[in-house]
């Protein structure tokens, strides 16, 4: 088993896995089916193949950094997505599949195409090598499960609760996948020198480097980063801030506590 593998795995998939359970116990409680995530899924999958095949064009766009670009606009697309949907569940009008299940969808693709890309890079680097790629492939498959297991475990338990309580977990939840999106998308934009890059505020790679085992898994669930600019931690916080801020505002402006919309009675004939 290849433990690097299962780990860089693990770390795509968990912020996804994460993301899909909360999304999907929305789906769930709004009676919006499944088709929505099949469709989303075989979207991000495609999307995720023909980016991985034209990833060396796409690496020579705007001198040489296409791909950070590209990928921190596609983060910053699921923090849009997000903050869209925190806003809609946490209004008390009557919520409407045509504008929740769209929103639903593209947060998915965007974050299949994003984390999938990443699997099949990794993977294509073994393609030289048969045993070693079929080791790789048994290793990711474990780190997949385990990210899997991680958004079944989330899905389960946001339903086990209330709606009034679940609905702020989700936005929670949200709101710390879509701060650690823009995060990770700065750190990009940084790295691509589109942003400043000046000395950092801290440096926590002592406590928690960002190479080892729970280091990368908290980049991939929070954007964590051991020696972050001033220009990420402000991004970070304004992105964090936002989410409640706007949902609160859109609450108490409208009135009412959040709740989910109930299908449509039919008239008595």
């Amino acid at each position: 088993m290849l433990l690097n593998a299962v780990i860089i795995v693990l770390r795509e998939t968990l912020e996804a896995g994460i993301l899909v359970s909360v999304l999907l116990s929305i789906g769930h409680q709004f009676k919006l089916g499944l088709r929505w995530l099949w469709v989303a899924l075989s979207g991000g999958f495609i999307g995720a193949i023909i980016y991985a095949i034209n990833l060396r064009v796409v690496s020579t766009w705007f001198d040489y950094v296409g791909q950070e670009l590209v990928n921190a606009a596609i983060q910053y697309s699921v923090y849009v997505c997000l903050l869209a949907i925190c806003l809609v569940i946490a209004s008390p009008r009557p919520i409407r599949q045509s504008i929740l299940t769209p929103l639903l969808t593209l947060a998915v693709v965007l974050a299949s195409v994003r984390e999938g890309t990443e699997i099949i890079i990794f993977l294509k680097g073994f393609l030289h090598d048969s045993d070693v790629l079929a080791r790789a492939v048994t290793s990711g498959f474990i780190g997949l499960m385990i990210g899997v297991s991680v958004g079944v475990l989330c899905y389960y338990a946001i339903l086990l609760m209330g709606h009034r309580w679940s609905r702020w977990i989700q936005i929670v939840m949200l709101t710390m996948v879509a701060a650690g999106m823009v995060a990770q998308a700065t750190q990009l934009l940084i790295q691509a020198d589109w942003l400043p890059s000046p000395a950092p505020i801290w440096d926590t790679r002592a406590l928690l480097p960002e190479s080892s085992i729970p280091g990368q898994l908290a980049y991939a669930t929070f954007g964590y980063e051991a020696t972050p600019t001033p220009l990420e931690a402000w991004l970070y916080l304004a992105a964090l801030a936002l989410v409640p801020l706007l949902v609160l505002l859109v609450r108490y402006r409208r009135g009412g506590d959040m709740q989910v919309e109930s299908p449509p009675e039919r008239e008595l004939q």
